[in-house]
């Protein structure tokens, strides 16, 4: 009887360790990349009293490669504008799929973000982030 209740009790520990190193592999494999941050640059004026042209947005070049060195060209972005800072309020999407954005001219306090996107060959090599600014018109 004792030998049925160890081998019970190593397999109730077997399994959760077989768990917990699946897991890890998956978050090795999932963050198996190194991404170059997304990040923008708002334009000089971002507050105005009347109704303008900010001017250019800079984003900067995304650049990912995997952890053997091998570069992803597939890095796609997309410029997104709204009247909140949740963007949950007149979303506007794919304004441009530039590195930088010309807005045009503001006459409302405008919320943009820049979206980027990367899909290589594989879901451990896949990233999304998102870099934010506000324009106001007081």
């Amino acid at each position: 009887m004792k030998r049925l209740n160890s081998k019970l009790n190593m397999k109730k520990m077997i399994q959760p360790l077989v768990f917990i190193i699946f897991l890890f592999a998956l978050f090795i494999n999932v963050n198996a990349q190194v991404t170059s941050v997304n990040a923008i640059t708002p334009p000089e004026i971002v507050i105005s009293a009347v109704a303008f042209n900010p001017g250019l947005i800079t984003g900067t070049a995304v650049t990912v490669t995997d952890n053997g060195g091998s570069y992803c060209p597939n890095v796609i972005y997309e410029w997104q504008s709204a009247s909140d800072a949740a963007f949950t309020t007149n979303v506007i999407t794919n304004l441009a799929s530039t590195k930088d954005y010309n807005p045009g001219i503001i006459s409302a306090t405008t919320y943009f973000r820049r979206v980027v996107s990367v899909n290589c060959t594989g879901p451990a090599r896949s990233a999304k982030s998102i870099a934010g600014i506000k324009i106001t018109i007081q």
